[in-house]
């Protein structure tokens, strides 16, 4: 169990570095992660341009990359800087490597790319504190699948939570 996390650990760091190619999340029944090729760094600046600060006068900070098993949708994961556990998260999708939008319009903290499991499809999880959480311990969850469509930007397939929908 200590080899997951430490491999984990490592590939986040060499992603937000900017080292080697971006991890994929599980492919199709708990495969081995897939390597995409790396998003160009001035895309992503770009596309961080594009959306609101966390909170202001506070920058995202790039933490995490991936894609689909294809790789023609890729998403990059946005944290606040020097932010906590229940800080604003982003999700920010590129279609074949062209900046396509966030899931949300605003980011809400506890939100993650857990996976992927077909052609152009990532799943995103969000959670949500329900009233009598623990502020670190969000009971609240829902996984929403994006997929890349013809002609269109990536669209959930399934139910964006109204918690988290704003």
């Amino acid at each position: 169990m200590r080899k997951p996390v430490i491999a984990l650990a490592l590939s986040t760091s060499v992603v937000a570095a900017g080292l080697g190619s971006a991890t994929v999340g599980i492919g199709a029944a708990g495969a081995a992660p897939i390597s995409c090729p790396e998003l160009p760094q001035d895309r992503i600046d770009s596309a961080i341009r594009t959306i609101a600060p966390p909170l202001p006068g506070v920058p995202w900070r790039v933490t995490a990359m991936g894609g689909s098993i294809d790789c023609t949708l890729n998403w990059v994961r946005l944290d606040t800087d020097r932010g906590t556990g229940s800080s604003p998260v982003q999700i920010l999708l590129f279609d074949h490597q062209k900046f396509a939008g966030t899931p949300t319009p605003k980011g809400d903290a506890f939100t993650s790319v857990v996976g992927s499991n077909g052609r152009g499809q990532i799943t995103v999880r969000f959670k949500w504190l329900n009233p009598g959480d623990p502020s670190a311990a969000p009971s609240g969850s829902a996984d929403v699948r994006f997929q890349t469509m013809p002609q269109d930007t990536p669209q959930p397939l399934d139910p964006i939570p109204a918690q988290v929908a704003d």
